[in-house]
């Protein structure tokens, strides 16, 4: 199996790829045993990539971290095109290192193992989000009383108009207020 980065052949031996598709859930079931869960979209795809390096090729180590440690002109990580049958597989075009780039001296053997995490860019679920249009904004209204100026939910009246029972508990209240 062969894995390229903008042509670049990644060397090494023992070269394995394993891929990976985060689909993110959220649980529903609050306080319950419940079984739901929200789905919260696809994240980007990643390749796992483990290989061995021996000693007496430390070039291809130095070219290997030369690849992930270079930058586009915006300071940020380059994004490489990438050839592999697992990538392919998966539907993966482009890629870039993600977090860390691991050699670890082997136990037995006069060489380095690698590992790397490379990390999917601009996903076909990412490019169907950003297709979608966003439609006109349309005005939400829950049952109950509409809230008004004032902000108490009530209709608002004018100062002076009463309704039929206000009008006479203002009748006993003038009433009741007269001096004898």
């Amino acid at each position: 199996m062969t894995l390229l980065l903008d042509g670049e052949l990644v060397q090494g031996k023992h070269l394995k790829v394993t891929a990976c598709l985060r689909m993110e859930t959220g649980d529903l079931s609050g306080q319950t045993s419940a079984t739901d869960q929200a789905h919260q979209g696809f994240k980007p795809k990643t390749l796992t990539i483990a290989l061995m390096i021996p000693f007496r090729e430390h070039a291809q180590l130095k070219s290997l971290l030369r690849l992930a440690e270079a930058t586009e002109s915006g300071g940020q990580r380059k994004v490489y095109r990438i050839v592999n049958d697992t990538a392919n597989a998966f539907g993966i075009r482009q890629v870039r290192f993600a977090d860390t780039v691991f050699a670890r001296e082997d136990d037995t053997l006069a060489a380095w193992r690698i590992q790397f995490d490379l990390v999917e860019k601009l996903s076909n679920p990412e490019r169907v989000e950003k297709r979608r249009r966003d439609g006109p904004l349309q005005q939400q209204q829950g049952p109950g009383t509409p809230i008004t100026a004032n902000g108490d939910g009530a209709t608002a009246q004018a100062p002076d108009e009463l309704s039929e029972f206000e009008q006479l508990l203002q009748r006993v209240d003038s009433w009741l207020g007269k001096p004898s």
